[in-house]
């Protein structure tokens, strides 16, 4: 009996003994001091500055529409002759093209001077009657009023060269041949447009961009164009004019520039109807400046940066004021957290936590 109680008692003595021992070695673990989590980051200063975008837009050539010459025939012919070409350069008074009258409009003038030699017969006759009392004045009246209507007629194909078998069109001013409407050997109806020109130097670019990035733009705002399809370098010129109106069916409005320097439209730099490339520079927001992927997101999706105070990770709430390609503008959620100068995590902030040992790597990418 004495041996079995002893037998038990040196077992439970064991127990307790290892027990003791592993509370021991917990609070050992838990007491003993820990070194502090390292990162290797790369880290970039905040800058102070302006972050502007710089979108860019094609758009075309175009003529100034008032500089826009229609030239039409008010009788209905036929071409017989073309002298141009669109894209042709013609001085004042060069030729464009000649017509021919058609069947009717060759009866339509017989029909007039017929009319203007009864209306004049006509008239005499009264004047005869007149003072023989078998005419009226009212008479008189009417017949003169049938021969002003009946010249007035005449005159108008005279001057519209109806009543002459062909007729020569000329340019009223130097410049440019736009469109052709017609065909050598064409019939056209009275009135139809045959040719366009524009004046010599009266050319615009015109830029349709989204109404969004319209509103930020102002009339003398400079912008840098260039040829779509040609080597020439960037040129610089300024808004001329913002069209109020969104283009039907698109979201676009049109931005009028004026040609670059000193360029003229008959510059062999420069083609009517030419695709060109037009940089706009935006406004922008003034804030600190960093790279975009320096900025992360917490769990209740407040942006925020991390911070190098002292080589220590520091988190600090910012507002994101605008992002233009790889860089952001942003600003302190609470006044003074942030200054120009100071260092934030550019690389590796996704794997950074609060208070940890911030090793800074030489950094490869740009800078903002």
């Amino acid at each position: 009996m004495f041996y079995l109680f002893n037998r038990t008692t040196t077992r439970w003595t064991l127990i307790g003994l290892l027990a003791l021992t592993a509370l021991t070695s917990a609070h050992a673990a838990d007491t003993a001091p820990t070194e502090p989590v390292q990162i290797r980051v790369q880290l970039v200063p905040l800058v102070a500055g302006r972050l502007q975008a710089t979108p860019r837009f094609t758009g075309q050539i175009v003529a100034i529409p008032s500089a826009v010459r229609v030239t039409s025939c008010a009788f209905e012919g036929q071409v017989s002759r073309v002298f141009v070409q669109p894209g042709a350069t013609v001085n004042k008074n060069a030729p464009l093209l000649t017509v021919r009258t058609s069947a009717q409009t060759r009866q339509q003038v017989a029909q007039a001077k017929a009319n203007l030699a009864f209306a004049r017969k006509h008239l005499a006759q009264i004047k005869v009657m007149l003072k023989s009392q078998l005419a009226t004045q009212a008479d008189w009246a009417q017949a003169e009023q049938g021969l002003a209507l009946a010249e007035a007629n005449w005159q108008s194909l005279v001057a519209s060269g109806a009543t002459m078998p062909e007729h020569t069109f000329t340019a009223t001013r130097a410049g440019v041949v736009q469109t052709i409407s017609v065909q050598l050997g064409g019939v056209f109806t009275a009135n139809q447009p045959l040719l366009t020109t524009v004046d010599a130097g009266q050319w615009e670019i015109k830029v349709p961009v989204p109404a969004a990035v319209a509103r930020q733009l102002t009339i003398g705002d400079g912008v840098k164009v260039q040829s779509v399809f040609g080597n020439q370098p960037p040129q610089a010129t300024q808004i001329s004019a913002i069209d109020p109106m969104v283009l039907p069916g698109s979201n676009r409005q049109p931005i009028h520039l004026h040609l670059p320097g000193n360029q003229s439209a008959d510059t062999p730099n420069w083609v009517l109807g030419e695709a060109v490339s037009a940089q706009f520079t935006l406004p922008g927001h003034t804030g600190l400046i960093l790279p975009h992927a320096a900025i992360q997101t917490d769990a209740k999706g407040q942006p925020r940066i991390w911070l190098d105070r002292a080589h220590k990770a520091v988190s600090v709430p910012v507002r994101v004021l605008a992002t233009v390609e790889a860089n952001s503008v942003v600003e302190p959620i609470e006044s003074g957290a942030l200054k120009a100068g100071d260092k934030v995590v550019a690389t590796g902030a996704p794997n950074v936590a609060a208070g940890m040992t911030l090793i800074a790597e030489p950094s490869t990418g740009a800078q903002p």
